[in-house]
């Protein structure tokens, strides 16, 4: 028999040592030197990173609570909302809104002052009202004239720029924030849901915090008397184009008074302060400030010193995300101005100061409020631009002006009006002959006289090309080249209306004083 060989016992190896070599086994070399180092790194590393995320979330939290802190001083809402209370509403989930008018138009009034340093530190500089309409992602604003009189409780008419320092009392420091919004509200028939003031000094860091605004000069001017901080006057210049403002250039550009080339009024001034406005919010909302947590801090601790507000803070990053939907050519802007289509006009106050009013009469709003009301409605008829003829069929002389005028007003484009022989009309009606590119202005139309529409000339009215508006109105044009695109026949039914769209109400009150 063949001799049996003895099996050899194979004892267990270590984890770290390699097995048996057989005659099959593939040739498999390792080093204890080598593989011992390699997983003590591992482990080094896993480590290292592990603190580094600890100080990274660490560093985070106290970068944003100091944000947070910070913030919540200035937008801190009515109540006086604490940070920890607001904390917990800009973490929890939900779907919350701004407020808004039920239909997600919110309104909002932004008022700059002189502040510290300043003659007469809370008399408004800036008033101007502002509508966001969520649905069209469209925001408009109104510039109110801060000579414009109101009836402010206790004093009589005064310019409306009083509203701040008359309300403002040691018992009640917000109390001028409370009466502006009263005086605006009642002014443009709108409830505001949000305020923000600022004054000079805190508008200029602002901008400088942000490290400057790039601003759109439509007209190259000059002002030879802006005052100066020790209560002299300079000389400051502005060229048309592209310009960049640092805080002080900002804060000219938005106070200049006294400029060349028209823009030395208070209608061009407002103007130029809702540039202003819009170019903060670009700049405010570009990846490079809302990425850097020390331009943030820098920017709210400066507000915090200078700015009221109503907001809370978590508002205020979903109005910034609301915001960023927004564009330049959805921005609608208007100032109450006088002039043959502006809704205010001149007057002198009892003390013999340049005051503004209500073209239709001291007190009374109603243009106004339409203005305020259907303002992104009136924009859109503005972008139409359809040429209007207004033709009176009535006995009532002087009708067809008078609508014209109102129209005018609200940036209905009226450029002709004329009488007609015939005054067979009792109903108002429109003559659409736009070919449907002036959807808005005749939907308007109707709704504003009671209009039936139509698409054909009646047979006893005709297109009349060779008259134009008086030379109160937008006149001398050339309706051979620029025809009427719709027709507005005035019937009798349309005198009342008509009338009482511009009719003065009687004055319960006058001027008591205008300064």
């Amino acid at each position: 028999m063949p001799e049996m060989t003895k099996s050899k016992r194979v004892e267990p190896q270590p984890a770290d040592q390699p097995g048996p070599e057989t005659k099959n086994s593939p040739r498999i070399l390792l080093s204890k030197a080598t593989e011992k180092p390699k997983n003590k790194l591992r482990i080094h590393w896993w480590r290292l990173g592990f603190i580094a995320f600890g100080i990274f979330a660490i560093a985070i939290i106290l970068v944003g609570w100091r944000v947070l802190t910070v913030g919540t001083q200035v937008f801190h809402g009515n109540n006086n909302a604490s940070a920890l209370s607001q904390l917990g509403r800009l973490i929890v989930p939900g779907d919350r809104e701004l407020k808004n008018d039920g239909n997600k138009r919110t309104n909002f009034l932004f008022v700059g002052h002189g502040g510290e340093g300043h003659d007469g530190p809370y008399l408004a500089d800036t008033i101007i009202f502002a509508s966001l309409d969520q649905n069209q992602n469209s925001v408009a604003m109104l510039s109110i004239p801060r000579d414009f009189l109101v009836d402010l409780p206790g004093y009589g008419y005064r310019k409306i720029n009083n509203a701040l320092a008359f309300g403002l009392t040691e018992a009640n420091p917000s109390g001028g924030d409370e009466l502006m919004l009263k005086v605006v509200e009642s002014i443009t028939g709108q409830k505001i849901h949000y305020y923000m003031r600022i004054d000079f000094n805190g508008f200029r860091k602002a901008v400088d915090d942000l490290g400057g605004i790039e601003v759109n000069v439509e007209n190259s001017f000059t002002d030879y008397q802006y005052p100066t901080y020790n209560y002299g006057y300079q000389t400051i210049k502005f060229e048309a184009g592209e310009q960049h403002f640092n805080g002080e250039k900002a804060l000219q550009f938005a106070r200049s008074r006294h400029g060349t080339n028209g823009e030395n009024s208070d209608f061009a001034r407002s103007i130029r302060q809702q540039k202003l406005l819009f170019a903060f919010r670009e700049k405010a909302l570009t990846l490079g400030t809302l990425t850097n947590p020390g331009k943030i801090n820098a920017l709210l601790k400066t507000l915090g010193d200078h700015v009221s507000s109503n907001l809370e803070l978590w508002e205020v990053l979903r109005l910034a995300e609301v915001a960023k939907n927004l564009s330049t050519h959805s921005v609608i802007t208007r100032v109450l101005e006088t002039g043959p289509t502006g809704l205010v006009k001149a007057a002198t106050g009892l003390d013999g100061a340049y005051v503004l009013q209500p073209r239709i009469g001291l007190g009374n709003y109603q243009e106004i409020q339409e203005l305020t009301k259907d303002i992104f409605i009136l924009n859109q008829v503005a972008k139409e631009a359809a040429p209007i003829q207004i033709q009176n069929a009535t006995s009532e002389k002087g009708l067809a002006e008078t609508a014209a005028t109102t129209l005018n007003g609200f940036a209905y484009e009226v450029t002709s009006v004329t009488n007609l022989k015939t005054t067979r009309y009792d109903q108002s009606f429109v003559v659409d002959l736009s070919n449907g590119h002036a959807v808005q202005t005749v939907a308007q139309l109707k709704k504003r006289y009671n209009a039936e529409v139509v698409t054909e000339l009646p047979a006893d009215i005709t297109l009349q090309l060779n008259q134009n508006l008086n030379g109160n109105l937008n006149q001398n044009r050339n309706l051979s080249l620029n025809p009427p695109k719709i027709i507005l026949v005035l019937g009798r039914a349309s005198v009342t209306t008509v009338n009482n769209q511009a009719k003065p109400h009687l004055q319960k009150a006058s001027p008591t004083s205008s300064i």
